[in-house]
């Protein structure tokens, strides 16, 4: 089993010299105002006429033992420009840990979210196919902020506390060991709270950054989905759903405040006890002679100055049941293994020039066989089309051919080489595909289309829209190219939606271009226009169409039918009519459907 948050420290190098910069100022910035009461403790002494030579033969501790004859004003004065002096140190040193601490943890903070980014894009679409987008981002937010705060501010206080605790405590008994050691009484009741505390804590505050990603899942899917669910009247349901996650959600974080709030009050509760023993024992003890009035105001100031670090470690506890939960929260997502491998030594070859042969390619889906000894070769600058029965694989083949999904080894090669050897940014670069589900980012219509790289000018754009068709609809647009989009393309039509998406193909300039059934919402007239668009810009290049429709494949070099995942009739548009077999089936049909719809 791993070591607890053994991922997270490997970071610690990439901070390390600005984290022990910030621990380095934790004994200034803790010492320095135990030295202040003491020097407090010694001119309330100074300045007090009833403090003899023989007061306070019992104390030792403290610059006001036996402080003997008044203090003089100018010594008074020299004592408090020593104050101010050491006062000032101390809140430069405050200030330098801090600031020099928390930015480490801000700094471990960016790179271990930027390392979990890194993770989530080295995976394939069907890896996260388990894993709900709203709680990636609740991990990813949440978690890390939690794991950031046991790493940071946490640590600090604690190294304060290690600090401050054992020196006021030390102090305080030689000011008084009797006095010192009532106290203790209720300091070891407030362990007993914080132990039996601390199971319970764990477990809601688990409980809380899980309902959390549950809150963020349905609000992420409520914005996403709004359309549909503003067609089907389900806004009450969705605000059931959420007030119900939300409900659950305020449940945890209360259960977790009433626990906080017992530890809290246990602590102040031990306080006010050790405040209660030093006006009784203590007062008693400066009415014997054996305490100063200056020893009696240090040890009240020690013990406010001890405590807070107390408090601190009672916070530090709860943030440590968070953060453990946190990082296993991220420890499931960083365990998840890349199905698509990079090879060790993966070719690198450009430019591509699109041969594709596929050879004895059989897949599964979790031991459910879909495609069974697929084969065929696609030379460079051909065309291939790909249709077949809802289920029959056609999106499976794609995937695989694109390497979104791992395929068997030499079971796919592009100019000869098995793509599971291709460099992966290279295979990209040369294989571009416009899926079935279109999605668009939340930015300019330009930026979308230029979505590929930044080589993409004004020009490249607008050229990729004309042959996509949606250079028109552009110019309707307010903003022109400048239109901002909602999100994944809300405030556009599906047709145009699938317009941009091609159109951010065809500017990346790849060697071979796969259509996904991207066509599916656009009127027969329309896609006709773009696959006329396209064949003249294809030309050259290997281009493979899919699609439920024939008259989106008449002109491609090659047909395949594909039914139960095996390839049932190959040939060109012509031949595979006269064959009479399932494609002339559905060509027949859809040519009904179609003068059915002009009547």
């Amino acid at each position: 089993m791993a070591r607890p948050f053994e991922r997270a420290l490997r970071y610690f190098p990439k901070v390390r010299r600005r984290w022990l910069w910030g621990m380095a100022a934790v004994p200034l910035a803790s010492g320095l105002p135990l030295a202040v009461i003491s020097i407090v403790g010694h001119v309330v002494d100074g300045i007090d006429p009833t403090q003899g030579a023989g007061d306070a033969a019992g104390g030792g501790a403290g610059l006001g033992a036996g402080s003997g004859a008044s203090m003089s004003p100018f010594d008074a004065a020299g004592w408090g420009g020593l104050i101010l002096l050491l006062v000032l140190v101390a809140a430069a040193a405050k200030f330098a840990m801090r600031y020099c601490i928390t930015g480490a943890s801000r700094d471990f903070e960016r790179i271990y979210r930027q390392d979990l980014f890194a993770h989530l894009m080295s995976l394939s679409p069907r890896d996260l196919s388990g894993v709900r987008t709203g709680d990636i981002m609740s991990r990813s937010v949440a978690d890390i902020e939690a794991v950031r705060m046991l790493l940071g501010p946490a640590v600090m206080y604690n190294a304060q506390a290690i600090v401050v605790v054992p020196t006021a405590l030390t102090l305080m008994g030689l000011l008084d060991p009797l006095l010192m050691a009532v106290m203790l009484i209720p300091f070891v009741g407030l362990a007993l709270v914080i132990k039996v505390a601390a199971r319970p804590t764990q477990r809601w505050s688990q409980a809380a950054q899980e309902h959390l990603a549950d809150v963020s899942i349905a609000a992420q899917e409520g914005f996403s989905g709004i359309r549909v669910l503003k067609a089907s009247t389900a806004e009450p349901r969705a605000g059931a759903l959420f007030r119900r996650m939300g409900r659950k959600l305020y449940d945890a974080n209360l259960a977790l405040a009433t626990l906080r709030g017992v530890t809290s009050a246990a602590i102040t509760a031990v306080k006010e006890l050790g405040v209660l023993a030093i006006l009784v024992l203590g007062g008693w003890h400066v009415v014997q002679g054996q305490l100063t009035s200056g020893q009696l105001l240090q040890f009240i100031m020690l013990l406010g100055f001890a405590l807070w670090p107390l408090i601190a470690i009672g916070w530090m506890l709860g943030m440590w049941h968070r953060a453990v939960t946190g990082y296993n929260r991220l420890e499931e997502l960083f365990s998840i293994a890349p199905s698509v491998d990079r090879a060790s030594d993966p070719v690198r070859t450009e430019p591509l020039r699109g041969e594709l042969s596929v050879s004895g390619l059989t897949f599964a889906w979790d031991d459910q066989p879909v495609l069974h000894d697929i084969s065929f070769e696609l030379p460079a600058g051909g065309s291939l089309g790909i249709t077949g029965r809802t289920g029959c694989g056609k999106s499976t083949l794609v995937q695989l051919v694109s390497r979104l999904v791992e395929p068997p080894a030499g079971s796919v090669r592009l100019d000869g080489h098995d793509v599971r050897l291709l460099d992966p940014a290279s295979l990209r670069r040369a294989v571009s595909v416009v899926p079935q589900d279109t999605f668009l980012f939340s930015d300019s219509i330009r930026n979308n289309i230029a979505f590929a790289g930044d080589h993409i000018n004004d020009e490249g754009v607008q050229r990729a829209a004309k042959l996509a068709r949606l250079h028109e609809d552009i110019q309707g647009f307010s903003d022109g190219y400048e239109q901002l989009l909602g999100e994944r393309g809300v405030t556009l039509s599906g047709g145009q939606r699938q317009r941009t998406a091609i159109a951010r193909a065809l500017a990346a300039d790849p060697s071979v271009i796969v259509l996904d059934d991207c066509l599916s919402a656009v009127d027969s007239v329309t896609e006709q226009e773009i696959l006329a668009n396209l064949r003249r810009t294809l030309e050259g290049r290997t281009a493979i169409i899919v699609s439920h429709r024939v008259n989106a494949l008449r002109l491609a070099d090659q047909i395949l039918v594909l039914d139960e995942g095996r390839i049932i009739e190959r040939g060109s548009h012509a031949e595979l009519l006269a064959a009479g077999g399932l494609y002339a089936e559905i060509a027949e049909r859809q040519r009904i459907e179609e003068e059915l719809e002009a009547l």
